[in-house]
């Protein structure tokens, strides 16, 4: 997966022409030279804490690129010529070049959120290839010019500070500093806080920004039971407690106790969903969107997302738009003013002109900007679904799955989005699998779900999926639930979810197949639903 869009991966042989046009790079590729600076620099620095064996991995890998040899970049090449393994190696019993991906790919996520993050070129592993992304981190033109932020810029930086032990333990030390160094590789997975990493030696907090408002710290302790973990997030600025929690873990699932608990507590803090944005957007909420600062306007977007409130969609689509045009290289805005026009073509929110065109386009911009943003592949891929691109859409999901298939606020929507595009298999699985490892999963995986059942004609499976779609635009959700009492036969109860869809939708009877076809792309699932209906009394034209 390229600074574009599909790599090799078969699953994307019918890409279409728009999708195509979309790996070509916004930038020129930098140059052998550049690159190879770039790699010294990471060779060099004590941030990338690779090992011997990964540290002849990337070297190889990207001088084989530079070489124009990179459709070698096989399972076998890497194992005999970097690992010494022999010339009948076997992927499928010795799966060391995976496993040995796996740990440069995390270690190149540490080496730039911590210490790279300002290197004019950036070399990226991308999940299901051995082919490395060599691409500039802006583009050279811009990079000279380009100040750091302003000390007055608004966009919030969260200070980690080195977690402790609550005793003299060396293990338990240990286990602290990879807690630490998983913690900041996923919050800067979700784009949305700077991250500033502040040693155990630095307590005065004297050089840290002025504007890191918050401050996340922690304790790990542990007893015959296993281990917890403790943590709490600061305002510095009213040094008063944001949030905190206790995790627990039992001896039998250290292995894997704290890898998880740093993804919970990343997407607890870190994303748009997170209590940093909660925090923020409920203190600038009433402000017009022409006083807003572009991460206010974002802010705005996620107002939206997070409520679900009709009134908030027009400011937040303004404000959106005053960004892109003012800062157009603000690859965040044009996600989330993408995915503001793809809700409002799917589901007619406010009368604000949002054509699907330009939803693709604006999250053409923002795949462009940030290329291994799984936000911005994931926005990319619902506009293609809505626009009926259906081999782009799952292309374009899967490269958002594979940039981190262990995500925990994103695979749900992932899967709902494979669903969608016809994969009624692997979609409703991840689905399942983001429900178990996240409990405040969003509505769209109950959709995603009750889509799935009904297909099957499991219409208990299916209510009960409904009943779960807990999204407050009620024109789904009266969907879902009356489709489905339509046929039980349970007409009382269909009644007054169809009178719920007409208070909200009162043409919904004249463009009701118009409606549900924006999403519903199968015409048996589709007369499916519009069956249910008319048994519910609602007959679609």
């Amino acid at each position: 997966m390229a600074s574009g869009v599909a790599s090799t991966d078969v699953r994307a042989g019918g890409i279409t022409t728009l999708h195509q046009r979309l790996s070509r790079p916004a930038v020129p590729t930098p140059e052998a030279g550049d690159v190879l600076g770039g790699l010294e620099r990471i060779l060099a620095n004590g941030d990338f804490d690779a090992s011997p064996r990964s540290r002849a991995f990337i070297r190889f890998i990207v001088e084989e690129t530079l070489a124009g040899r990179q459709e070698g970049l096989t399972q076998a090449a890497i194992a005999t010529r970097v690992f010494g393994r022999r010339e009948d190696f076997d992927p499928t019993v010795d799966p060391i070049v995976r496993i040995q991906a796996g740990r440069l790919r995390r270690s190149l996520e540490r080496y730039y959120l911590l210490t790279g993050a300002r290197d004019p070129v950036r070399i990226e592993l991308p999940r299901g290839t051995y082919v490395p992304v060599l691409r500039w981190a802006t583009p050279p033109e811009k990079a000279a010019a380009s100040p750091p932020p302003a000390a007055g810029d608004d966009w919030p930086s969260v200070v980690v500070s080195a977690f402790e032990s609550a005793t003299r333990d060396h293990e338990l030390d240990e286990a602290a500093a990879r807690f630490l160094g998983q913690l900041v590789v996923e919050m800067g997975r979700y784009r949305d806080v700077h991250v500033v990493l502040r040693g155990a030696g630095d307590q005065t907090g004297a050089s840290l920004p002025e504007a890191a408002r918050f401050e996340l710290s922690g304790r790990l302790s542990r007893d015959e039971g296993g281990r917890w973990l403790t943590v709490q997030l600061l305002d510095r600025w009213t040094t008063g407690q944001v949030w905190s929690q206790e995790y627990r873990g039992g001896a039998d699932a250290l292995s894997t106790f704290y890898e998880e608990t740093a993804r919970v507590v990343a997407a607890r803090v870190a994303s748009e969903h997170g209590v940093v944005a909660q925090r923020l957007w409920a203190e600038q909420r009433r402000r017009p969107p022409a006083e807003l600062t572009p991460y206010g306007a974002i802010l705005r977007s996620y107002q939206f997302f997070f409520n679900r409130d009709p009134a908030d969609f027009a400011p937040a689509v303004e404000a959106l738009r005053r960004v892109v045009a003012a800062e157009p290289e603000c690859s965040l805005a044009w996600v989330q003013l993408s995915r503001l026009y793809s809700a409002n073509y799917a589901q007619e929110i406010a009368p604000v002109d949002t054509s699907i065109d330009d939803a693709v386009a604006q999250a053409q911009r923002g795949v462009r900007l940030d290329p291994t943003g799984q936000r911005a592949r994931s926005a990319l891929a619902f506009a293609l679904l809505l626009k009926g691109e259906f081999a782009a859409s799952r292309a374009e999901a899967q490269n958002a799955l594979d940039l981190n298939p262990d995500s925990l606020v994103y695979l749900e929507s992932i899967g709902w989005l494979i669903t969608l595009c016809g994969d009624w298999d692997s979609g409703p699985a991840l689905i399942r699998r983001a429900i178990a490892r996240n409990p405040h999963v969003m509505p769209v995986a109950f959709h995603g779900l009750w889509a799935h059942h009904l297909r099957r004609g499991e219409i208990d499976e299916a209510y009960q999926a409904a009943l779960q779609y807990g999204d407050p635009i009620p024109f789904w959700r009266a969907v879902t639930r009356a489709c489905c009492l339509g046929h039980f036969g349970r007409l009382e109860e269909a009644r007054i979810e169809v009178a719920e869809l007409l208070r909200t939708k009162p043409d919904f009877a004249r463009r009701g197949r118009t409606l549900i076809g924006r999403l519903v792309k199968f015409p048996d699932l589709l007369e499916r639903i519009v069956d249910g209906l008319a048994k519910a009394g609602l007959v679609l034209d």
